[in-house]
């Protein structure tokens, strides 16, 4: 897998969790991305401190993370 498509798949992901935070699952379905796929864009975006990753009664949830400067 190239940089390019991983980089193309966290936007994806990103516009998706633009608009509220997502579980795994919810994220599988609605960016239509593989396993591979979805962990490799979130790992980017995790990398880049963009999203924050929540664990919730044995369910992971991601969101956008908005940072705030006063």
């Amino acid at each position: 897998m190239d940089k390019k498509k991983i980089g193309r798949d966290a936007g994806t992901v990103w516009n998706v969790l633009s608009d509220k935070r997502c579980s795994w699952e919810e994220l599988v379905g609605k960016t239509g991305l593989g396993p591979l796929e979805l962990a490799c864009a979130i790992g980017w975006l995790a990398r880049e401190d963009k999203v924050t990753i929540s664990p919730e009664r044995g369910i992971l949830y991601f969101e956008v993370y908005h940072e705030h400067y006063y």
